[in-house]
């Protein structure tokens, strides 16, 4: 039995030991709650439970290496194709204008977000500039139109709609992130801001402001530990009267502006809360996660959080409440958001509710208000596909994200027969999807894959579309997607257990044999973490774990570097942070792998490969060789031996692309300015390719979209730029020299060292750029002869020009 069959036969049986306990969700039982108590870190370098949860909240740190840098791009003016999304965390509607509508945004729930705006009552959206960069958490407007919004960075002040910005200063330190603010319904110079704990290092977590935002005092209740101020409800019949709800379940109530506190969070899971809403006579609250089954729900008292009552039921699929929104002119109406399962809706006050309204049942909803005083108008600030609006009360909502281009791609990629036809591969914290577009970007419809994180989309050489699956399990399995001729997808595995097990980022088809598949990535969580490729020869019926290596690895790349399907290449990354990265090499259509490193010299980690297009042999090779530093490699033989090329960044790469069109073509994007570099000269050197697209956050999957096309997935949605080929003119004369027949080329607008000439499709030699060159023909009598000059290594080439030879006049 290998070492991870062992630890996950373990696993499982430790899973059976520890169940018992009562049902938490009406389709999760306590043997999942014991299993989500364990924590793994997956592909996307963050935690994970047993399912594939990710935690909610502030989560991760600003991305080291992603600030622009002083670098001018001389070529490329790319241009964003979308698909329009991104993470909403809140929205909020406007006391004075019902047109204006902001959107804060939070890519994962941590930094690098910023802040949307609209005019038009949600219906397109423009980013402000002021908070571009700065996570936007929490929004609220006074009763005379001046907004508030809490950032990664302080409180900021709107007098004019959202327009313009004024940052305030809590003077707490670094550790400042704002997740919820409230406004004081009697005096708008009163505020209050909750902040985050800051993994336990900032203890200030709840402050208030008597003055606008200008000064701040701490207000914090004597919790014992630091805990995320996460929502703040204030009386609107008496504002000395607070209610804050914290991490953990906790719910403090101060009766006195927060010079004494009493915790009221008897009966509540101790489980993260989100929101909280108070009318003067009911209080709500609502919250969990999904990570660790960290269920929740809805709760409700009556009597200031002294008892509470749950108002959510065994309907739930889920008992996950990030937002709730009660009806301004109907207190028995609320609508509360969910993870993963969309929006419900009660109007009876909670006696019997309706799932999912709206055709919004695969949706993670973040944020969801009423319009000021309309009981009509809804809006919803979601994960990945941002805004959507309703103006029935919540029966019908539609996506309405037009402008806002924050989507978290991570892969993208073209039919291959037909350069229109794409796909991209999205993410959130816990769900995502597939979009597909037809016509090159200009429109883009949802895939109806489960609502799972993906990793990857491929198509097949026959155009078929796949889809990798990145979890959580308790949505869908994990693994390989197909999509059928009647547009339905079909999971293909491979399949572990019940567990999030398979950890799988790359996808790879055989350009001759459609029943060959590889795939590859890691395992997890109860399968271990080892570095994994998997291979079918049957197209995803049954499937073969052909690699399993060290703990802490994952197979990153993959290139089949023949015409027989018989040598791969893959690249090994250790994800340890030692630098302990490898290649290995496969001669018998991948059965068995060995390390083949010769030439390859020092640590380096994340490396990506490419093929040439003209010979897979060549191969190249582009990684880390620091946190701060890329070098690439090139390979003639398909892997065997390598070479430096002798270029290197002080950036880090993410993605390395060969050019289909140009052997001696490649393009890298990186983590800083310039997100994107192009070679001419097979590596040796690289210049910035990058108008356009500076400083735009994680570039991440390079692809083509036939020969003309460049595309980039990012962070921040899908971009595209034209290719500037050559356009190669020729010219041709035929004479005699002492009995031999001599063809006299000349050509213009080939820009590499060398040229190919070919004759009659055959080559016939590769000659300097100089532009001329004779062709001896060792030829009697008369005849033709087709020329073509190519550049060198490429499919770059001049029209055909025939010439007539030889023999008497016709």
């Amino acid at each position: 039995m290998s070492t991870s069959r062992l630890r996950r036969a373990l696993g499982a049986l430790l899973a059976l030991g520890l169940t018992g306990g009562t049902v938490l969700a009406a389709s999760t039982a306590a043997a999942d709650t014991a299993a989500s108590d364990n924590q793994w870190t997956d592909s996307s370098g963050l935690t994970a439970d047993a399912h594939g949860h990710h935690p909610d909240g502030v989560a991760v740190t600003p991305t080291a290496g992603e600030t622009a840098s002083a670098v001018t791009s001389t070529a490329a003016a790319w241009s964003l194709l979308g698909p329009p999304g991104g993470d909403i965390y809140d929205t909020a509607v406007s006391t004075a204008d019902p047109k204006i509508v902001l959107a804060g945004y939070a890519p994962g729930g941590g930094f690098n977000g910023g802040l949307y705006r609209s005019g038009d009552g949600g219906a397109t959206w423009s980013e402000a500039p002021a908070l571009r960069g700065r996570s936007v958490f929490a929004i609220e407007f006074t009763a005379g139109g001046t907004a508030y919004v809490g950032t990664q960075d302080g409180v900021w002040r709107s007098n004019d709609g959202g327009l313009t910005w004024v940052a305030g200063n809590l003077n707490i330190g670094l550790n400042d992130q704002v997740l919820s603010v409230a406004v004081d319904p009697v005096n708008p110079s009163v505020l209050w801001a909750g902040i985050a704990s800051g993994l336990g290092a900032q203890k200030v977590n709840l402050m208030r402001s008597a003055d606008g935002g200008v000064t701040w005092t701490n207000r914090t209740p004597a919790m014992g530990a630091a805990l995320s101020g996460r929502a703040i409800a204030i009386d609107p019949n008496d504002p000395n009267t607070v209610i804050v709800a914290f991490d953990a379940g906790q719910v403090w109530v101060t009766r006195d502006s927060g010079v004494t506190w009493t915790k009221r969070s008897a009966g509540l899971p101790n489980s993260p809360l989100f929101d909280i809403g108070y009318d003067g006579t009911r209080l709500l609250v609502g919250g969990g996660q999904l990570f660790s089954n960290q269920y929740l729900g809805l709760y409700q008292s009556t009597d200031l959080g002294v008892t509470w009552t749950p108002l959510h039921n065994s309907s739930w699929p889920t008992p996950v409440v990030h937002g709730i929104a009660v009806d301004p002119h109907d207190r028995d109406t609320i609508l509360v958001t969910t993870a993963g399962t969309g929006v419900h809706r009660t109007t009876n006050g909670g006696a019997t509710w309706e799932i999912s309204v709206g055709g919004t049942d695969t949706l993670t909803g973040r944020s969801i208000r009423f319009a000021p005083g309309n009981s009509r108008q809804v809006i919803l600030g979601t994960d990945t596909q941002a805004v959507f609006r309703s103006t029935d009360g919540g029966t019908s909502f539609a996506q309405s994200s037009n402008g806002i281009a924050e989507i978290d791609l991570r892969s993208i990629h073209v039919n291959p027969r037909d350069p229109n036809e794409m796909a991209i591969a999205f993410q959130g914290q816990n769900t995502g999807g597939v979009y597909s577009t037809i016509d090159g970007g200009a429109t883009w419809k949802r895939e109806p894959v489960p609502p799972t994180r993906y990793g990857a989309v491929r198509f097949a050489p026959d155009g078929t579309l796949h889809a990798l699956s990145n979890g959580p399990t308790t949505v869908a399995q994990e693994g390989l997607y197909r999509r059928g001729g009647d547009g339905s997808w079909t999971v293909l595995g491979p399949d572990q257990g019940a567990y999030y097990e398979s950890d799988l980022t790359t996808i790879r088809f055989s350009r001759t044999n459609p029943d060959l598949i590889v795939l590859a990535g890691a395992d997890f969580g109860y399968a271990g973490t080892e570095a994994t490729i998997w291979r079918t020869l049957d197209r995803g019926q049954t499937w073969a774990k052909v690699h399993e290596g060290p703990s802490g690895q994952a197979a990153l790349d993959v290139e089949i570097v023949d015409n027989t399907d018989q040598e791969m290449i893959a690249s090994i990354n250790d994800r340890s942070g030692a630098y302990a990265s490898s290649i290995l090499r496969s001669e018998d259509g991948g059965t068995s792998w060995f390390t083949s490193m010769i030439g390859l010299s020092g640590r380096y980690m994340n490396p990506y490969l490419c093929a040439s297009s003209h010979n897979p042999h060549v191969v190249y090779l582009a990684a880390w060789t620091t946190s701060s530093s890329t070098g690439v490699y090139r390979s003639l033989d398909g892997g065997v031996t390598w070479e430096s090329t002798g270029w290197t960044s002080n950036a880090a790469v993410a993605d390395l692309a060969c050019d289909p069109a140009d052997g001696r073509t490649l393009y890298v994007s990186l983590n800083t300015d310039p997100r994107v570099v192009r070679s001419t000269d097979a590596g040796t050197t690289f210049s910035p390719f990058d108008s356009g697209i500076q400083g735009v956050r994680q570039p991440r999957t390079l692809t083509f979209a036939g020969a003309s096309r460049l595309l980039l997935a990012t962070a921040k949605g899908s971009y595209a730029t034209n290719l500037d080929r050559d356009t190669i003119t020729v010219g041709t004369s035929v004479r005699r020299d002492r009995g031999q027949l001599l063809v006299d080329l000349t050509w213009q607008g080939a820009t590499s060292v060398d040229v190919d000439i070919y004759r009659d499709g055959t080559l016939v030699g590769t000659v300097p750029n100089d532009g001329a060159h004779t062709d001896p023909i060792d030829v009697q009598g008369r005849g033709t002869a087709t020329y073509q000059v190519c550049r060198a290594d490429s499919s770059i080439c001049s029209a055909k020009t025939t010439v007539a030879y030889g023999g008497p006049p016709a």
